[in-house]
């Protein structure tokens, strides 16, 4: 009696029926040079078992047929499940465009096992020549694909943005903003015409030149974050784009956007007359027609507004105004100046923590002498 394979075994059933198996190793992979092992069972003689061995060891690593491979896509919507719950909504929603955007587009159906090398870098490079932050999309590839590993999908050791030429950032990528802020005689012209136009979107883009905060900060105020006594707002929430582009409130920006600003006397006044202006009282500061908060795209239509009544004023962005306050406020105490700004570093968070009302006056003392 010929002697039996080793490699053979012999089982039962939970009926007691018999049944045979084998477990094999084929090779290592060619391409991640990890050993290759097959498991077989549910064979009903030894023979038959027997025969699909031999037969697999015969062809080896190219017999194997792999298991089921998966898509970037695949892993994208899994990994994405669980990174939504560690970050904002605002980030969540950011980061799913992206995917579909930058993403999606070049590598969605490709199995992530196979990413090519060379279509990875023309990609890179793509992104280099029309993203800002390209970089940021990216690291949010990486992080897919190091998911698919985490699954075994993969193998980490070969991610394709460990495999390419990352373009480095230079100066020429930065956005011009030494022309995206108004002087001071430019920013009276502005409010000016826009008094005239309409006095929502007046208040609103006067607010943002004299206290620096950002479009979204506004947007989310409601009155009850106006201290009329101490005359200033307190910015503790900010307006984003949740999930699914929809609207939501959430906390600011960084652990410093959470502040007081000072406001002038003539903001104040500003404020209680557009106020008085409102048909209906809603919280909400500026709000729109069902007294819901409005849609982020509606202040760059307010602005539009006012260049479309007057042709001569200088355009910038609404970020912008940002940057004419802090232009404004370039004589003034910077860490005082950047501070009520919400800027986000170490030394802002320790500044901020032991700021001065002194600081916060003379501030507000200057910007009362620009009769604004």
């Amino acid at each position: 009696m010929p002697k039996r394979d080793k490699h053979i075994k012999q089982y039962k059933l939970k009926n007691g029926e018999v049944r045979y198996m084998f477990h094999a190793y084929l090779g290592k992979d060619p391409v991640t040079e990890q050993p290759i092992q097959i498991t077989k069972r549910k064979f009903a003689t030894y023979n038959e078992a027997k025969e699909v061995y031999d037969e697999l060891i015969a062809k080896g690593v190219k017999g194997y047929i792999k298991p089921k491979q998966h898509t970037v896509d695949e892993v994208y919507k899994v990994w994405f499940e669980a990174y939504k719950e560690t970050v904002k909504q605002s980030t969540a929603n950011k980061t799913a465009i992206n995917y579909k955007v930058h993403i999606k587009p070049w590598f969605g159906n490709d199995y992530i096992d196979q990413i090519d090398t060379a279509k990875f870098q023309s990609w890179v490079n793509s992104l280099y020549k029309n993203l800002v932050k390209y970089k940021e999309v990216i690291n949010r590839f990486s992080q897919i694909y190091d998911y698919g590993a985490a699954l075994r999908y993969c193998q980490k050791i070969y991610n394709p943005v460990n495999a390419v030429i990352i373009p480095r950032k230079t100066k020429r990528r930065r956005r011009n903003i030494q022309k995206n802020f108004y002087t001071l005689d430019q920013l009276k012209q502005f409010l000016k015409v826009a008094e005239k136009q309409n006095y929502r979107s007046y208040t609103y883009f006067l607010l943002l030149a004299t206290s620096g905060i950002r479009k979204s900060e506004a947007l989310a105020l409601t009155w009850s974050d106006i201290d009329w006594e101490a005359k200033t707002v307190s910015i503790t929430k900010t307006l984003a784009l949740g999930i699914d582009n929809k609207l939501i409130v959430q906390t600011p920006k960084s652990l410093t956007s959470n502040r007081p600003i000072p406001l002038t006397e003539h903001m104040i006044s500003v404020l209680k007359e557009y106020r008085k202006q409102q048909k209906i009282i809603c919280p909400i500061i500026f709000h729109g027609i069902s007294n819901n908060y409005v849609n982020l795209s509606k202040p760059d239509r307010w602005l539009q507004a006012i260049y479309n009544a007057d042709k001569s004023l200088k355009k910038i962005t609404i970020h912008g105004f940002r940057h004419t306050y802090a232009t404004l406020n370039k004589n003034q105490e910077r860490t005082d100046v950047e501070a009520v700004m919400g800027h986000n570093s170490i030394e802002m968070t320790e500044h901020y923590t032991h700021a001065t009302q002194e600081g916060m006056e003379n501030i507000r003392s200057y910007m009362n002498s620009l009769n604004i």
